[in-house]
């Protein structure tokens, strides 16, 4: 009976250690599962950030564009239609893009911070308030939501744009021309013989690091804690000012997606040369030769000139606020 007890422990002790390792290894199963886990709801996360902030983008830079471009459609072709300046004339139009920066920044700023534009996405991404991955989500809703709504916005005045068509060119049944294709982008005022190419990319520069600017003074905490409430109207007055300051040479687009989605758009629906600068006034003598290529300077530029100007901000202001 002794024997039988020590050859029962003796076996209870031998099987001891193999539980023990049973033990370790299941645990280790465990929290290797976990750690899957938790590495696919961070997948899951990080992916479904990243649709918020993409759609975001989206409507509020269809917002942007379907109010902005629409107040430029209706000055072009209400007065073009009536032979007056009833609706108005450019200030119309830089009220109108500032409202229109207002509503599309209250739309998508709580959620991907209302960029709107992919100058500023790259501008905020060189300072490192926006993480490098998120970059080409930001600029695909920006170019996505732009070419709806120059799609929405074509749909929407179609009549009146073959009515303008006709008014101006009774011959003309069935093409677009360069008398409406201003709405959806922009395009040099003067022959650049006047106005050179270099002054003109000066220009998208120019307006664009002055945006920068503003954005980058309304929203810093340490400058003059503007309330947040008061941050889309602010923003928006300031692309008001710039329309005001510098929309006579190129127009004033400094926002690529803003100009080239709408400008795809009007190619797609048969405008004549979009990507060629012509006069876009509906009843000028058009003295702009054709540029070719002008399509880049509006495209590209912005985001020299954002950079630069968001540069300028961090160098000459924000670098120095804790200091005071």
């Amino acid at each position: 009976m002794l024997q039988a007890n020590d050859d029962t422990e003796n076996d209870h002790n031998a099987k001891t250690p193999l539980v023990r390792r049973r033990t370790k290894k299941t645990e280790y199963v465990e929290d290797d599962t976990m750690k899957r886990m938790k590495n696919m709801d961070r997948f899951r996360t990080a992916g479904h950030c990243f649709l918020q902030k993409f759609l975001a983008e989206a409507l509020g830079t269809f917002t942007l564009v379907l109010l902005g471009d629409g107040a430029v459609a209706q000055v072009v072709l209400g007065n073009a239609a009536r032979h007056d300046q009833f609706f108005g004339g450019f200030l119309n139009i830089s009220v109108g893009y500032g409202l229109a920066l207002m509503v599309g920044i209250c739309i998508s700023g709580g959620v991907s911070g209302g960029h709107l534009n992919p100058a500023v996405t790259l501008a905020m991404a060189v300072l490192g308030k926006l993480k490098p991955v998120q970059v080409p989500v930001y600029w695909a809703g920006q170019y996505l939501g732009a070419f709806l709504a120059a799609a929405v916005l074509w749909g929407e005045y179609a009549d009146a744009i073959k009515m303008v068509e006709v008014i101006i060119s009774p011959t003309n049944t069935s093409t677009y021309t360069t008398a409406t294709q201003g709405i959806f982008a922009s395009y040099p005022f003067f022959e650049t013989k006047q106005v050179t190419l270099l002054t003109l990319a000066m220009d998208q520069m120019l307006g664009t690091a002055m945006l920068l600017l503003i954005i980058l003074s309304v929203t810093d905490e340490k400058n003059m804690k503007i309330q947040s409430s008061m941050v889309p109207l602010t923003i928006g007055l300031g692309l008001t000012a710039i329309h005001l300051s510098f929309g006579l040479n190129a127009g004033s687009a400094i926002n690529p997606a803003r100009d080239f989605s709408p400008r795809m758009m009007s190619y797609l629906a048969g405008w004549e040369e979009p990507f060629k600068a012509k006069c876009a006034h509906p009843r000028a003598l058009c003295p702009v030769q054709a540029i070719d290529l002008w399509f880049w300077i509006p495209w590209v530029l912005p985001h020299v000139g954002g950079v630069l100007g968001a540069g300028l901000y961090w160098v000459m202001v924000d670098m120095h606020t804790g200091e005071q």
